[in-house]
């Protein structure tokens, strides 16, 4: 059973204040020892102060020190198998904690990297500590990369669909067997960063991935999308004189795969759709193409909730989801995991 920190902590405030307030002549007896290393009285009275004070809040009613949060293991497993591929690009990490006996949420992971680098353990700490807190679970997914340094002519190359394809086996796996590690499958949300960002998004909205692997729309409770990539790899590359060769590398120069990747055109009036959480930065234009998106989910039934993030950095705003003391990107977080996860 874990150790409740903050009874820990309260009692021994409660022992240090009963050394700190002795009588004249008692003062500090338990200290003594130190004195005669030429430790002054005044410093141990600066120091046991100074510890009552930190250790006060932690005590005070309604401040948690986080006794309630699942205590995470660690396993990491494969969702699929091809000949000659990496195992670890087609497996994922299940965090849990086997001392608990509810059927609780899960949250999967989707890292970034422009479709070509990342792994599903980057940037997770601050993360793995948050959802914890919450009581979910958390499953981070790899997923097969396009080649780096980009190999744009090359036509054997991991591109489009195959990302997506790897992401909708990794929920698949989830939704099948997270009840083993005390997942409840008809509660997940897809998050992602960047490309993870793109790819959680259309993974939701795209008629094709999900229905490819008969895991239910409704599974997915909600998305979201941070700082995604592009929601329009269409325009990003047929209508620019010059592309980015990040884009060429994942999604090559065919008009109709484009639009196939491109999840502002795979809405479709759709109103199956979960709710969305679209946090976006960054310049003009590309907050601009994020709130294309964002209208275009509203036209077709789906709740959206927006956070402009600047002046956060794209690589600031992954690293600060679930930092401790952080309040422009996690309470909102929060309240939207929450909002998706009633009953």
């Amino acid at each position: 059973m874990p150790v409740n920190l903050q009874t820990l902590f309260c009692t021994f405030r409660d022992s240090v204040k009963n050394q700190v307030f002795l009588q004249n002549q008692n003062k500090f007896s338990s200290v003594k020892p130190f004195l005669s290393k030429g430790i002054h009285i005044m410093d141990m009275q600066r120091f046991w102060v100074l510890l009552i004070i930190a250790l006060w809040g932690a005590c005070r009613p309604g401040v948690s020190l986080n006794s309630g949060a699942l205590q995470y293991v660690r396993v990491t497993l494969p969702y699929y198998q091809v000949p000659n591929v990496n195992p670890n690009l087609l497996s994922l990490d299940v965090y849990y904690d086997p001392g608990q006996n509810e059927k609780l949420p899960v949250v999967i992971w989707v890292h970034g990297g422009g479709w070509c680098l990342g792994d599903k353990a980057n940037k997770l700490q601050n993360k793995k500590r948050f959802l914890a807190t919450q009581r979910y679970l958390l499953v981070s997914v790899n997923y097969r990369l396009s080649p780096y340094p980009y190999e744009i002519n090359n036509p054997d190359r991991i591109k489009f669909p195959v990302h997506n394809q790897d992401v909708a086996r990794a929920v698949k796996w989830v939704y099948e067997n997270i009840h083993r590690y005390g997942g409840d499958p008809e509660k997940l949300v897809l998050m992602g960063h960047s490309a993870g960002g793109h790819l959680v998004t259309l993974t939701a909205v795209s008629p094709v991935f999900l229905n490819e692997v008969e895991v239910p729309l409704q599974a997915i409770r909600g998305v979201i999308a941070v700082d995604a990539a592009t929601y329009d790899v269409y325009d990003a590359i047929q209508h620019n004189p010059q592309p980015e060769p990040m884009l060429l590398n994942a999604f090559g120069n065919d008009a109709a795969e484009n639009i196939s990747a491109s999840p502002v055109y795979q809405l479709n009036g759709n109103s199956d759709l979960p709710p969305f959480l679209i946090i976006k930065r960054g310049s003009a234009a590309r907050l601009h193409q994020a709130d294309l998106f964002t209208q275009a989910l509203r036209n077709s039934g789906a709740e959206v909730t927006e956070l402009n993030a600047n002046p956060y950095t794209h690589a600031q705003v992954n690293e600060a989801i679930g930092r401790e003391g952080e309040t422009r990107v996690t309470p909102v977080i929060r309240d939207f995991l929450k909002s998706c996860f009633q009953p």
